[in-house]
């Protein structure tokens, strides 16, 4: 049965047209438009009631703060032109409205801001139950990430491996080439991380550890596991207790340095594909969709139906989209008229933002995660008859953003139609402006793990602080928003020494292309070529002719958007140099035995062999779980399921072994609180606390003078330095006292030489 996100349900109802929502009173709905001579840059945005005041910030996309405000525009203006500005030159600006509610609006604006021709190195953790299925898919995913500039580094994991093994990976491969590593690209059901005593749904039973993709891409923090947080969750993944391998951070130790994003479609049999089928099928469409072969509409549905709350939970979908393809091409239909499902279905929206009551069921004995309230059900977009939503999606209701479980509603729209990416916005927001302007959709994702204070509002006035290692990017990271079709049949031949370039052109108008060669060890790109290409051949005899070098060519476009202008370009086409005359790596002319091609290097340890670029023939060597290239390698880290034993290794045969743990009395393998250390017995009344031979831990009583197993004990004598007491002792309450005594002539205590007894005055007469 599903059960609804609300406690208590009320409906106001908001018709449509009669008054801004809330999440349009905490909105600017700002976008630029620009002209290159001169230069400007004409900031816009909607009218909105009650305005009082409109205050402008600018700063360098790069910047990490705004600074004092850059002008102010009248409570009337709709527009701003700002014409100290620079062709080529990247800004970002902030509308703060004061007024009818205070708005925030963002757009990240350039006039014919450069291309980006290297985006940096992108890690590839493929979960390997999958890749052996998906060989062809990641192979294409491969070549496409490589010619849009990003440097492909590929790890297969096993989705069985430790969190802390898999970051440790990551972070190998960060820390030899910090600058350059910039995202993690997750495929299939990698080990999911949780961390956290959050509950930014506002659910007291949801409060716990939800996922924590970020982990992966922060490189340098403490994350602990030593906190009894929850144990008694309704969904028993939230339960996060000390030890258990879910980390205690809600938000992250220290910045972010990677973007992430997951695909993964494991348990999710509402959908008749199979796990393997569902992710083939997003790769495909990804490579489709970045080759343009077929194209969203530009424009937007905001589908709020979370209005009701009065807070303004749907501004991440005002601010995003209105910057992203103009508040003209908005719709917003009526939140309490037919669902987002049955106005979606078979329409082509470039972004959507969609809210609604978070949906439960009960399914096999566990509480899944399966929609929102008049939006849809994961079991409605399997069963839909055409397309559903956009290409980008935010989507906002309670329970759903916790996406590590079955059937869950943040993971459904990638399964099908044209969704490729989604995120759970609002609490906190997203901010997805940085895409206007050419960013991919993992830099998005970055910047909203690491906004502390840079973007307003931080949470929409939603739960206060609701922690940030809750957020995800479900999708392909390297994703950008605008394509231009890629040229083809990119062909190299040797002339007279040097390399001379043929393609087919791109079925677009563009302005021309750019040539690109690949570094033969590191794989990053650079551009070989100055301005574009006329024409579809190029030769410059500077470029000496080398046999199996591989090159690129990619189509450049100005494009326009609702941000700005910049030049925008496709995927490479990518070919290698024909031998020509030249010799292969066996020394045959014409030979087919080129760098990067397969080979044999007789070792039976290795796989994948290939020729290198000095001719040399390597394999990837195959680790103790059989992977060509595997990180399963004598010396690294395993688990060999014995608790008895720590620091897992492979050994030289391939066995997994750990170290005998000696387990103090704390419980911890090789630990310190050994039986005569010092621990804490939690008594006021004792000190010097050891740990005893059976583990107990067990102090010295601190007797009246306040020393730790000293004598000075009730009932032992003391001095209570009186001079007419003796017998003195310590009392129960540790006060040293004596009896009273009477002296007699003698100066004998209580002695018999009292006055009127007998003496003797020692006088014979």
């Amino acid at each position: 049965m599903f059960r609804y996100l609300l406690a208590a349900f009320a409906v106001f109802f908001v018709l449509a047209g009669q008054a801004q929502s809330p999440s349009e009173n905490a909105s600017v709905k700002l976008w630029a438009s620009v002209q290159s001579n001169p230069p400007r840059i004409t900031l816009n945005w909607t009218a909105h009631p009650g305005t009082s005041s409109i205050t402008i910030f600018r700063k360098l996309k790069s910047a990490t703060s705004w600074g004092s405000a850059y002008a102010t525009a009248s409570a009337s203006a709709t527009q701003y032109v700002d014409n100290a500005v620079s062709v080529g030159v990247n800004y970002e600006y902030r509308i703060l409205r004061n007024g009818g509610g205070t708005g925030n609006g963002y757009v990240n604006a350039g006039i014919e801001v450069p291309a980006v021709d290297q985006r940096g190195k992108i890690i590839l953790l493929v979960d390997q139950t999958l890749a052996p299925q998906l060989t062809t898919e990641l192979q294409q995913l491969t070549t496409d990430l490589r010619a849009d500039g990003w440097s492909v580094i590929r790890e297969n994991v096993s989705r069985t491996a430790p969190v802390t093994s898999v970051r440790n990976l990551i972070i190998g491969h960060y820390n030899s080439d910090p600058s350059q590593v910039k995202a993690v690209y997750i495929i299939g059901h990698v080990p999911v991380p949780y961390s956290g005593n959050i509950q930014p749904d506002g659910h007291s039973e949801h409060r716990g550890a939800w996922p924590c993709d970020g982990y992966y891409g922060e490189m340098n923090g403490n994350w602990t596991d030593n906190s009894n947080i929850q144990s008694g969750a309704q969904n028993f993944r939230n339960n996060n207790v000390a030890g258990d391998g879910k980390f205690d951070q809600s938000d992250f130790p220290s910045a972010v340095e990677l973007q992430v994003g997951r695909v993964d479609m494991y348990d999710m049999p509402a959908f008749s594909n199979s796990e393997v089928e569902l992710v083939r099928s997003y790769l495909q469409r990804v490579h489709a969709y970045k080759h343009k072969a077929w194209t969203p509409q530009v424009r937007g549905m905001i589908f709020d139906n979370l209005q009701w709350v009065s807070n303004p939970l749907g501004a991440s979908g005002w601010r995003n989209i209105s910057a992203l393809v103009g508040p003209s091409n908005i719709t917003a239909p009526y939140q309490y008229g037919p669902s987002f499902i049955s106005q979606a279905t078979g329409q082509s929206y470039l972004w959507t933002y969609t809210s609604g009551g978070g949906l439960q069921q009960w399914t096999d004995g566990e509480v899944t995660f399966n929609g929102a309230d008049n939006i849809a059900t994961t079991q409605q977009l399997a069963a839909a008859s055409a397309s559903v939503g956009g290409v980008f999606n935010m989507a906002l209701g309670s329970y759903f953003g916790d996406w590590d479980n079955k059937n869950n509603f943040l993971r459904a729209p990638l399964a099908r139609g044209e969704a490729l990416t989604n995120c759970w916005s609002g609490m906190p927001p997203w901010y997805f402006h940085h895409m206007g302007l050419g960013e991919n959709i993992g830099y998005s994702a970055w910047v909203t793990m690491n906004n502390n204070s840079l973007y307003q509002p931080l949470n929409d006035g939603w739960q206060g602080s609701i922690g940030r290692t809750h957020l995800a990017l479900m999708g392909d990271p390297s994703l950008r928003m605008a394509v231009v079709a890629p040229p083809s049949a990119l062909n190299i031949t040797n002339s007279n020494g040097a390399p001379s370039f043929t393609w087919v052109a791109s079925p677009e108008q563009v302005l021309g292309y750019h040539i690109y060669q690949f570094d033969p060890n590191s794989g990053a790109v650079s551009r070989i070529t100055g301005q574009p290409v006329q024409g579809t051949s190029y030769i410059d005899p500077a470029i000496p002719f080398i046999a199996g070098r591989e090159y690129m060519v990619r189509a450049v476009k100005l494009h326009t958007s609702a941000s700005g202008s910049y030049f925008n370009l496709s995927l490479g086409a990518m070919g290698a140099t024909v031998a020509g005359a030249q010799t292969d790596c066996q020394g045959v002319t014409g030979g087919a035995a080129l760098p990067g091609t397969p080979c044999n290097d007789n070792n039976p340890n290795t796989a994948n062999d290939r020729w290198n670029s000095n001719c040399q023939c390597l394999g990837q060597v195959i680790d103790c779980l059989g992977v060509a290239g595997g990180s399963a390698l004598p010396g690294s880290s395993c688990n060999d399921g014995n608790p008895a034993t720590i620091d897992d290794v492979w050994g030289a045969n391939c066995q997994c072994a750990g170290v005998v743990a000696v387990f103090d009395c704390l419980g911890v393998p090789n630990g310190t609180a050994l039986p005569g250390t010092p621990c804490e017995d939690g008594h006021l009344a004792t000190g010097n606390d050891t740990w005893t031979a059976d583990c107990e831990c067990v102090g010295l009583y601190i007797d009246c003078v306040g020393v730790p197993g000293g004598q000075s004990l009730p009932g032992q004598p003391c001095n209570d330095n009186n001079p007419n007491t003796i017998n003195d002792v310590w009392g129960q309450n540790c006060q040293c006292a004596g009896t009273p005594v009477t002296f007699d002539c003698l100066g004998v205590a209580n002695g018999t030489a009292l006055p009127g007894t007998p003496c003797n005055d020692n006088n014979p007469n």
